[in-house]
């Protein structure tokens, strides 16, 4: 899969491409994972197994495999496979002046335009802000304004940071299903159909903001620190997935950012830029 690293286009692994094209491009695979995978019981089950010791063999190979380097983690040694993908960065690193907004996951980003009529599009497949938040009301403040989607693979720290200072709203949860986010399942509207949890942010530097975790297949969990209304900080921790690869995505309003030239470039191409937590990728446009 092609990746824009912000200084030339390189291609990256796709973590566990064979399985997922198997259940969402084999006719066989689409039924048991409409019928079975996709079912919560079943990634419930899974990450039982990633947190107990017979996973912990996977993880050298893990990091064999993927070229994963943990200088800057907070541990060296994982009882289990869940502890390893939940590792933790020693610290976060800003590297962005007040009005501009940070990256706030490592992972694969992706900048679409939501037309007048609150519609995007990912890899072809079209959304809506009503679709994605279940709410008409605060869907059509976001008309004309940008989606960011941050999707997390399994190699990628799976912690997410705030993108700006302010306060946060009580936490929003929308009951779903839980589909894998790998661009393979994309034609099935994942984020539509996911499980997902989403907090208004009222920031002091772009607006209000919608941050919306999505949960995927063989995802045990959304962990958020804290879903209660309350301050909140600019690169402070918001909260982390268990295993499986997912997403998080910003809704800013019109007018409230320029997001960086080559990220919508790339974007509009279909192409993901690699991202790291607390990286420019947009300026406060007021």
């Amino acid at each position: 899969m092609q990746v824009w690293n912000r200084k030339e286009l390189i291609e990256t692994p796709e973590v566990g491409a064979g399985a997922m094209r198997f259940a969402y491009e084999n006719p066989v695979g689409r039924v048991l994972t409409k019928a079975i995978l996709c079912r919560s019981f079943v990634s419930n089950l899974y990450a039982a197994w990633q947190k107990s010791r017979l996973s912990q063999s996977k993880v050298k190979k893990f990091i064999a495999q993927y070229n994963i380097s943990l200088d800057d983690c907070t541990a060296q040694v994982f009882p289990n496979f869940n502890a390893f993908f939940t590792r933790q960065r020693k610290n976060y690193v800003n590297q962005t002046a007040e009005n501009e907004l940070p990256a706030i996951a490592d992972s694969k980003l992706t900048a679409l335009p939501i037309d007048e009529n609150r519609v995007f599009s990912v890899k072809g497949v079209p959304y809506t802000a009503a679709e994605l938040l279940e709410n008409e009301a605060l869907a059509a403040e976001y008309a004309g304004g940008i989606c960011l989607i941050f999707r997390l693979s399994p190699d990628d720290y799976h912690r997410y940071v705030y993108p700006d200072a302010g306060t946060q709203e009580k936490t929003i949860h929308i009951k779903g299903v839980l589909h894998s986010v790998n661009p393979i399942a994309g034609s099935l509207g994942v984020y539509r159909r996911n499980a997902r949890r989403y907090t208004v942010l009222h920031t002091e530097h772009f607006g209000d903001v919608v941050q919306m975790e999505v949960g995927a297949l063989l995802v045990g969990k959304i962990c958020n620190h804290s879903e209660a209304a309350g301050s909140v900080a600019k690169l402070q921790e918001k909260g982390y997935f268990e295993y499986g690869g997912s997403t998080v995505i910003l809704l800013l309003k019109k007018d409230a950012v320029t997001v960086d030239a080559d990220i919508l470039h790339y974007s509009a191409q279909g192409i993901e830029t690699k991202v790291k937590i607390g990286e420019r990728i947009a300026i406060c446009k007021k």
